[in-house]
This record gives C-alpha cells, structure tokens and sequence, in this order.
C-alpha cells in the first residue's frame, strides 16, 4: 500500500519546527509563509521501527549507493579519461593552437561520458573566432578575463570577467579578444563542438600562446571542423558597433541572452545565469559566492553531473574523503553516484557550477527571484551562519536535527523536480573514507551541528513551512563588498 503525505505534513512529523533564520546553505528564497504548495505529494519517512513508505519510482532514485573501490579514488592534476571524478588545475588539461588562440580542453567527452564539453581559450588583442554555429549543440560562455567582443545573433557585446552568454543551438555568434589577457569558457552539451575546435587546430605541450601564432584561421581548417563536429560557418554580416553588457535580468524563456556579471536571478549566495527554460532542460549554470561557512557535506546525486570551476577565493572542495582546493581557473567534476562537498573559506570566494541535466533546480528555488541586489527578509535569513556561537533558531541545546533523522533523505523527499521524482540528493551509505586533515581543520562538533542544521532549514525553505529571503543578507553583502573588480583583469 501506497502512503503519500504532503511535504508539510512530512516535516512536522519528524518534529523540525519552522524557524526565522537561514544558516550555510544559502540556497532560499522569498515566499509567503502561509502560501500552499503546489508541488505534489511525496512520500515521508517513516516514525522509528516502522517499514519506509513506498513511493512510485525506481530503487535508483530512491535508494541509490555511491560507487566504491578504485571507481570512487578521485583523480587529481590530469584528465581521466573515463567518467570519474576528477580535479584540475589551472592550466591543465588538453592543450590545442587554434588560429590564435590557445584552447585547453578541461573536460572531453570521454571524461564526461558524452554527455558536456568545456574549452577555455585565451587570446592576445585581436584573435577572432569567425562567426559560426553549432547546429545541435547547445553552448554556454563565461568570460574568465580581459575584454572579449562577442557577436550574438546579429548583435555585439563588450563582455568582461563574469559576464555570461547563453548560445542556443543554431544562433550564429563570434567572438574576438580586445586585450591581451582575454579568456573565455566555453561549455558544451553533446560530444561534437570539441571534436570541430580540435580539428581547425594542432596539439601543443601547454596552455600558453606561443610567439608568431597565426593571426586566422585558415578556410581548409574550418572546412575540417565542418567535417569533424557540429561547426557551421556563417557568413559575416554588419552586426553594429559594440556595446557594454548591461543586461542584469534573466529571460524566462529559451533564447540566446548575455548577463552582466552580478546579474541574474539570485537565490540566497546562489544566482542562476541560466535555467530549465533557458536551457529545455539541458543544463542550469549557477554562480556561488559568499564568506567562509560551514560548508555542504558529503553527499552525491544519482542522475546528474555537478561542476566547479573556481573564480575568486578558495573553495574547498571534497572529493572521496579528500580536501581539494579550488583556486581561480581550478575545476572539479563530480559524475552521478560520486560523493562531493565544498565550502567557502575565504572573505569572498565565487565558483561557477554546471549542472547537466538540470533536473535539480528545485533545490535552489522556491517561488520567484529577486532581482539582482535586492535585500529583504529578517537579519541571517539567506546567508552563512554567523561567526561565533550556534546558528539563528538552533536553541541551547537543541543541537540541529533530532537523533536518527536521516537528514539527505528528509531533503530529497522535501521537493520534486521537473522530472516528477523527489530530489536528486543522497548521503552516503558506505562508510566514509579517511578523512583529510585539511578539511578537518578547524572543525568540531559546532561545526557538523551547524551543517545538519543548514540542512534541515533548507528543506523547511523548499517546504514552504519558514519566512525566506532571497536578498543579500548582511552577511553576503559583507563578502560581496571583498568582490574584485573586472576591470582589474583587462
């Protein structure tokens, strides 16, 4: 027999009252605290001693393991070359000349199982990707530094460091560097677009730009790439002269768009610079910023890649029991079934994360957005804990969850995502490895209370059972306010 249960229902049940305050997780939004949830029913854990309820989906979504053995051993320092995780640094990678630019690639699709690419190009003052498209594949670009002129369907762009442009499949674009430290990433869905880029270039030892690198592409080289991936030529047209980026609002539906940097939608320290509707579902690309917390202990998804690739600061990443750290142009790929975590450690840290496909968008919101440098909700609502002490709504002695609550498995029954099936996010049911003592460090028991209740609140702000904001706290305005600027990588 089947037993549902509404998720507010759920949470009452396992004695987690509604609190005011938001703690680590940073990942709420505002709503109206008496609002009914429109999301469907899902199934709640059972009290102690009885049998789980039964809910109408497979055991790999329900009750999916964590890989083991040498499957689950991290890579660190070089590509894999099969789906597992890995973390690289910067500069690493496959490295191709491409006209003039120099193209790392940090994720192929054999590291990837077909599923996403992501290139990096760099390029002195006048490098030009000729205006293409890509007929099935579609792309991302964040700019990583320096001045990059974009062509987007018929349009130019000036773009700096963190500004970003969503390329849906068959939107002509090109691009040109206007300073000599211009950089760029490129991320891909498919296995083709990689394929085209490697084809109109030459294989070489290192990331850097060699001296007397040609000035254009060659039409034979293009007509390779043609041959080899999804690259199309297009023919050049006027597309008017360039203009700054100004953009902070994000579309609602498909369609190519730029983003200024620090727009988009923010949810708490998470902001989306693409979505489900931006994307058909294809992927969600999240910037994460903020001062050092707790962090998210390990976990991991069973149906869906998540990426980092580090933009300011340090963010910790754990990778298998091991501390990563994840500096400027470092990346970490985390596949299905492979445990992670992270944390912020410095006054202002920012990552970009790549999620493919994006069936884990209801994890970061909950209602509508706000728009970009907006504040509101009571003091701690949506930011990192407070230094010193136990996070806002703990109580004396009530130290987080009660004992025995499975604190993932509360969250992942918290919510479905467009898919239909309850949250993609599982704790680990091996027992964890050794852990390093880099990520220990500084930890005590405060600390994993301090988590398990960012957790906890969490799930009661995907509930609809607290007040939530998704303005800048006191606390993330602090760190943004530590934000360098764009202008300081031209």
């Amino acid at each position: 027999m089947t037993r549902e249960i509404d998720r507010r229902t759920f949470l009452s049940m396992t004695g987690l009252a509604a609190t005011s305050g938001v703690v680590g997780l940073t990942f709420g939004c505002s709503r109206n605290p008496g609002a009914t949830s429109s999301a469907p029913p899902v199934a709640s854990a059972p009290p102690a001693g009885q049998a789980p309820p039964r809910v109408d989906a497979p055991a790999n979504v329900l009750e999916p393991v964590e890989v083991s053995g040498e499957e689950a051993v991290p890579i660190i320092g070089r590509l894999p070359g099969a789906r597992r995780m890995y973390v690289l640094p910067s500069e690493a990678g496959e490295h191709h000349l491409v006209g003039a630019f120099a193209m790392t690639r940090a994720a192929r699709p054999v590291d990837t199982a077909n599923v996403y690419e992501l290139l990096m190009f760099s390029g002195r003052t006048g490098a030009s990707m000729p205006r293409h498209l890509h007929r099935s594949s579609h792309t991302a670009l964040l700019v990583l530094g320096g001045d990059v002129e974009l062509e987007l369907d018929g349009r130019t762009w000036r773009m700096l460091r963190g500004d970003f442009a969503n390329i849906p499949p068959g939107t002509p674009h090109a691009w040109t560097m206007r300073s000599d430290r211009a950089k760029l990433a490129l991320y891909s869905m498919n296995d083709r677009v990689g394929a085209a880029f490697v084809a109109m270039g030459a294989p070489q030892t290192s990331a850097a730009l060699p001296d007397g690198a040609p000035a254009t592409i060659a039409d034979d080289k293009l007509a390779d790439a043609a041959y080899s991936g999804d690259f199309m030529r297009v023919p050049a047209g006027a597309a008017g002269e360039p203009v700054r980026v100004a953009n902070k609002l994000l579309p609602s539906a498909p369609g190519p768009y730029v983003i200024l940097d620090g727009g988009g939608e923010r949810y708490g320290g998470n902001t989306f610079l693409a979505r489900n509707a931006n994307t058909t579902g294809n992927f969600l690309f999240i910037i994460t910023e903020g001062g050092p917390g707790p962090g998210v202990p390990a976990h991991f998804h069973a149906r869906h890649f998540e990426n980092f690739l580090g933009l300011d600061g340090e963010t910790l990443g754990w990778a298998y029991g091991k501390a990563v750290p994840l500096k400027a142009g470092d990346y970490f790929q985390a596949p299905p079934r492979n445990l992670h975590g992270f944390k912020l450690t410095q006054q202002y840290n920012r990552f970009a994360a790549f999620l493919t496909p994006g069936i884990f968008e209801q994890f970061f919101v909950n209602g509508g957005g706000a728009p970009p440098g907006a504040r509101g909700g009571p003091p701690g609502a949506g930011g990192p804990p407070r230094a010193g002490g136990p996070p806002p709504g703990a109580g004396a002695g009530r130290g987080g969850p009660p004992p025995g609550v499975d604190i993932f498995k509360m969250l992942q029954m918290s919510g479905r995502g467009p898919d239909g099936y309850p949250l993609d996010v599982h704790g680990h049911k091996l027992p964890l490895p050794p852990q390093d003592a880099v990520w220990l460090q500084g930890a005590d028991a405060t600390d994993v209370i301090r988590q398990r209740e960012a957790i906890r609140m969490h799930a009661q702000m995907l509930n609809g059972t607290m007040p939530m904001s998704h303005g800048l706290t006191p606390e993330l305005e602090r760190a943004l306010s530590f934000k360098p600027r764009a202008e300081d990588f031209i």
